[in-house]
């Protein structure tokens, strides 16, 4: 399953449990259960941009989970979440 995520300080959905930043995210079609049980998956995706020299940081101002080569508008999540970037 793959996650759009655009920060957001502004009700977030999820918060990096490193720096705390605010994401709201933007699902492929999943049901709620399926969501709940990705959340760990995201966050631990979340931690380790910290732990990537390439990054420091979260990789841009969206970026899928998992990682996508693509622009993330053009993502599935994106796309099917509707998300507006």
């Amino acid at each position: 399953m793959q996650v759009l995520c655009k920060p957001s300080d502004e009700t977030p959905d999820l918060r990096c449990p490193v720096c705390n930043k605010g994401f709201l995210l933007y699902w492929e079609r999943s049901s709620h259960e399926q969501r709940l049980a990705a959340l760990p998956d995201i966050r631990q995706a979340l931690r380790e941009h910290h732990e990537d020299l390439n990054f420091l940081t979260h990789p841009g101002p969206a970026f899928n989970i998992p990682s996508w080569s693509g622009l993330p508008q053009f993502s599935a999540a994106a796309l099917l979440g509707g998300a507006t970037l």
